[in-house]
């Protein structure tokens, strides 16, 4: 269902990569994210430069579009970090959060419970970043500047 954007640092499938760990987590949670999450249309998430480490949808578009709306949040957050954000339409929501060093979009169908999906999403967001950080192959995420709420 997902698909992973796999970064290396050099070829060969010995070496897989410093970020390999990340983009497993990450195609792990979107996986338990969307058993969750029945209404979800598409998901992904992005690293703390916005490029996509696994996405659900199979649209080239949809992880610009999901990065221009997260370039957006953070703008428009003023001196604020961007924590979470949730717009409501008549044919869908959207879900955006930051946690640990990376973001999570999801498109979800109409009428879904919000507190309960951007929970689900900041969830997703720590299990990918504590799997990454616990293999020994990433430093850990948390860059200090965003390190979450901590109601979730």
């Amino acid at each position: 269902m997902a698909d992973t954007n796999r970064k290396t640092s050099g070829p060969g499938p010995d070496n897989p990569g410093p970020q390999a760990a990340l983009v497993d987590a990450a195609a792990r949670v979107l996986e338990n994210l969307a058993e969750l999450e029945p209404e979800l249309v598409n998901a992904g998430i992005f690293d703390r430069n916005l490029e996509a480490v696994c996405v659900t949808s199979a649209s080239p578009d949809w992880p610009k579009q999901a990065v221009a709306l997260l370039e957006a949040l953070d703008s428009s957050s003023g001196e604020e970090v961007f924590d979470s954000a949730h717009i409501a339409e008549t044919d869908g929501e959207v879900f955006a959060v930051t946690e640990e060093g990376l973001s999570l979009v999801a498109v979800t169908g109409r009428f879904v419970l919000a507190s309960l999906t951007s929970y689900d999403m900041r969830m997703a967001l720590r299990d990918a970043a504590r799997a990454a950080s616990s293999s020994g192959d990433v430093e850990p995420l948390d860059n200090g500047e965003n390190g979450g709420s901590e109601d979730a």
